[in-house]
């Protein structure tokens, strides 16, 4: 696996050079007059181009894989039969060591369940668990249920941008000030006061429970080389990933987190008279572009130049692969692409000096439509994760299949609306 990642990394270099010679040879041509081959490298340049898009998809799917790899690794070599790490830590191993064999054995194995709930109440003890199993589940141990949140962050492109908590109560709150107290100058016994009066706001998460539903043959659960662990948690990951990601875009806030544009964003500027409502993004309009096509150079520069100072050292793009595959065709004035796509790994492509997160729940461009997103994200939405996961096993419901149901309660809400900044195709 990183043999073929290395591979296709190397692939990547090679097609942005090749990329970038072609669209340099093709302005340098322009500038002589010789129109048609410069026509000819153009095409050439945008054929490479879409090389690099193919192969940025491929590379994400292999790096994508080989994280989840490197997590089924973790917790094999977590159950292993050798002891170590802390007494905290071995006490964690050998918890989930036991709770495996109480699951092949369908939850029924009264001395696995004894032994499960004895370790439950060591670990409660020494304050490493805290919270609860959902009543009628049992406690998923906290190797697994860490493998399946550090998965879940691996597979979602948003979800390790905003703010991430773990509390113990749907309450959680958070105070956030917006359009804050300042200052000014003053004589030495002068008078001081605020310019601009202070808005401290609550905001407190909703909340719903996110579960995952598997299921697999009973047969392959009495196997011993079927990797049960490895299937359980990437398919909860897969589908935890997905549910994360779509309730931060636009989630309703009625068991389940509140989501970004579930409150459409308006055209109301910042510390504006009255203010926005808490959880309403400012959008900036594409004004006089077409705005059934995608946006242009122009647009992008307003969009992230709306965004205020305080917010820009972090700021990211965010955008689905198609409006990212159509921008990232987009020229300047000299015929130089504005996306920069990065041959070094670990850093990333940058748009405008700024990387891009690739969010498949916004939208593609047409009129209307709210394609792009650009600011702080951590300081734009808060997601909370709340007690512990749980597990109910079902072998009854549909003859020879077990189904698994994985439960978090979890919640979100925007905490900072003017971290963030919407581009709306629409006229104003």
């Amino acid at each position: 696996m990183a043999n073929e990642i290395l591979q296709k990394i190397d692939e990547f270099g090679e097609a942005v050079s090749q990329m970038r010679k072609a669209n340099d040879e093709s302005i340098a041509e322009m500038k002589k007059g010789n129109e048609g081959r410069a026509k000819e490298l153009e095409i050439k340049s945008d054929s490479w181009n879409k090389k690099i898009d193919e192969l940025l998809k491929v590379t994400s799917a292999l790096n994508k894989e080989n994280e989840a790899q490197k997590t089924r690794i973790e917790i094999l070599e977590a159950l292993s039969d050798r002891p170590k790490g802390t007494p905290a830590e071995q006490l964690e191993q050998k918890h989930a060591q036991t709770w495996v064999k109480y699951l092949r054995s369908g939850f029924k194995d009264s001395a696995l369940e004894s032994e499960v709930k004895g370790f439950e109440k060591q670990i409660k003890a020494n304050e490493v668990l805290s919270g609860t199993a959902l009543q009628g589940g049992n406690a998923v141990p906290k190797i697994v249920s860490e493998a399946i949140d550090k998965l879940v962050l691996k597979l979602s492109d948003i979800l390790p941008e905003v703010n991430n908590v773990t509390t113990g109560s749907p309450d959680y709150n958070e105070l956030v000030t917006i359009a804050g107290a300042n200052g000014g100058w003053s004589s030495e016994t002068g008078t001081r006061s605020q310019s601009r009066a202070a808005n401290l706001r609550k905001v407190t998460i909703t909340h719903g429970e996110l579960y995952a539903f598997p299921r697999a043959s009973n047969w392959s659960l009495q196997d011993l080389f079927f990797d049960v662990l490895g299937w359980l948690t990437q398919d909860a990951a897969d589908t935890f990933a997905v549910s994360i990601s779509t309730a931060i875009h636009a989630g309703t806030g009625s068991s389940q987190p509140t989501g970004m544009t579930n409150s459409a964003p308006t055209n109301v500027d910042d510390y504006a008279s009255p203010m926005r409502a808490a959880a309403v993004f400012e959008y900036i309009a594409t004004a006089s572009s077409p705005i059934t096509t995608e946006p242009n150079l122009d647009d992008l520069i307003d969009l992230q130049m709306a965004v205020r100072r305080p917010y820009q050292p972090n700021a990211k793009w965010a955008m689905n692969s198609v409006t990212m595959g159509k921008l990232r065709q987009k020229k300047d004035t000299a015929g130089q692409y504005l996306w920069q796509p990065s041959v070094q790994a670990g850093l990333p492509d940058l748009l405008l000096g700024k990387p891009v997160i690739v969010w498949e729940d916004m939208a593609n461009y047409a009129g209307s439509a709210i394609p792009i997103a650009y600011g702080d994200f951590r300081r734009a939405y808060t997601f909370a994760r709340i007690g512990v996961m749980s597990m109910i096993r079902d072998d009854v419901t549909v003859p020879g299949f077990t189904n698994f149901l994985l439960a978090q309660r979890a919640g979100g809400i925007p905490r900072n609306n003017d971290s963030v900044k919407f581009l709306k195709q629409i006229a104003s």
